[in-house]
């Protein structure tokens, strides 16, 4: 479902009742908003969605990537069920930032998170519990992209240097060693397999 901004206004009124409590990650929106604003490109921005429901419980989510297409950003929302753990009037709100700087907040009309067939009405997770959470998700993905990194590593060009390695060392060890001596030290030596003899002066 795509939701497409007039300025800093978002419209709701597609998805005004669409969430159901109890939901997890059931719904996708995708908002479209205008690239610039003010002559701030928002396309290195850090979006996220915030919502307060009619308890006073606080949901923030981060919301990425930013795509963009023709001076405009789609950003995807897949609703947590941190906004539908309750019941009734969720009201939303979408922030841009960069480096702890807020660049722009959008304004969007309050939505309905319908209540299940059972009523069942949990409480929001607290703010920590969102953090540790948030922190879950990203790790995961972090390991999910080394792990591709790692699959994708080729070890061919890796495995042709070792054997460069190999071939010169064969080559320094194949190398007669150079021994300087007098002419009476080498008549009372035995004399050595690849070893070279280099007489350095004659004895008095």
């Amino acid at each position: 479902m795509y939701i497409y901004a007039k300025g800093k206004n978002i419209p709701t009124y597609t998805f005004g009742e669409l969430l159901v409590q109890g939901e997890r990650n059931a719904d996708s929106i995708v908002f479209c908003v205008d690239r610039y604003y003010n002559d701030e490109d928002l396309l290195n921005c850090r979006f996220c969605i915030r919502g307060l429901t009619e308890d006073g419980w606080l949901a923030e989510q981060t919301l990425f990537p930013a795509e963009a297409e023709n001076n405009k950003l789609n950003i995807p929302w897949t609703v947590s069920g941190d906004f539908t753990t309750n019941a009734g009037i969720l009201k939303l709100e979408l922030r841009a930032s960069r480096e702890d700087q807020l660049i722009v907040k959008y304004n969007m009309p309050p939505v309905r998170v319908k209540e299940t067939v059972n009523g069942m009405n949990e409480p929001l997770p607290d703010t920590a519990e969102q953090a540790v959470s948030a922190i879950n998700d990203a790790a995961a993905e972090g390991l999910e992209q080394i792990q591709a990194k790692i699959d994708s590593f080729d070890v061919s060009t890796l495995q042709e240097r070792l054997d460069n390695m190999d071939a010169n060392i064969a080559v320094f060890l194949a190398r007669p060693e150079v021994i300087p001596l007098k002419r009476s030290e080498y008549q009372a030596l035995t004399v050595k397999k690849n070893a070279l003899y280099v007489i350095t002066e004659e004895d008095v």
